[in-house]
């Protein structure tokens, strides 16, 4: 015997709960664009990720050299493992001025970056992906690139993060 087609009834029900689901996810949150925040709107305060013990700091900035492929910086990663940056094409960081930066570190998943500037300012490091330059570059560690921009002058901590392996470098920008 085939099935029996949906009565009415119950059609009417399926196509009211579908429209109540909708409705409910159209008045749900909003994500704003733009820079200005919306009057009265909650802020959320942005602290520094923690220091790495043993690393260096803006008085102590790290080893550094220049390569001829740019400027190549040093930095330890918290389990004791090195960390990489090489910064392409250029022989000093200059403020405002969009970098090809490698890096090489150890760990797994995904690659997060926090520049943190003068005033503790926090800038994020964005569209960073696996990748070697065109160039031997061999040091341990994974490959990874992507662009960093220091909005401001002065020390910059570039700190990074992969599944609980993090590290840092300190580095000066003019």
């Amino acid at each position: 015997m085939p099935p029996s087609a949906p009565s009415p009834w119950r059609r009417s029900v399926v196509l009211a709960a579908a429209l109540f689901a909708l409705s409910a996810c159209a008045s749900g949150p909003t994500i704003t664009t733009g820079t200005d925040a919306l009057p009265g709107a909650s802020t959320v305060i942005a602290t520094p990720p923690p220091a790495i013990p043993g690393g260096e700091s803006c008085s102590n900035l790290s080893p550094t050299a220049h390569d001829r492929h740019g400027l190549e910086a040093h930095g330890p990663m918290r389990d004791g493992q090195p960390l990489s940056a090489l910064f392409d094409g250029v022989q000093r960081l200059a403020r405002g001025r969009a970098t090809k930066t490698y890096l090489r570190l150890p760990g797994s998943r995904v690659l997060r970056v926090t520049l943190v500037g003068p005033g503790d300012r926090l800038v994020r490091g964005t569209r960073l992906r696996p990748g070697l330059p065109p160039y031997g570059w061999d040091r341990p560690g994974d490959p990874w690139v992507g662009t960093l921009t220091f909005p401001r002058s002065g020390c910059w901590r570039i700190y990074v993060d992969r599944d609980g392996y993090d590290g840092d470098i300190y580095v000066h920008v003019g």
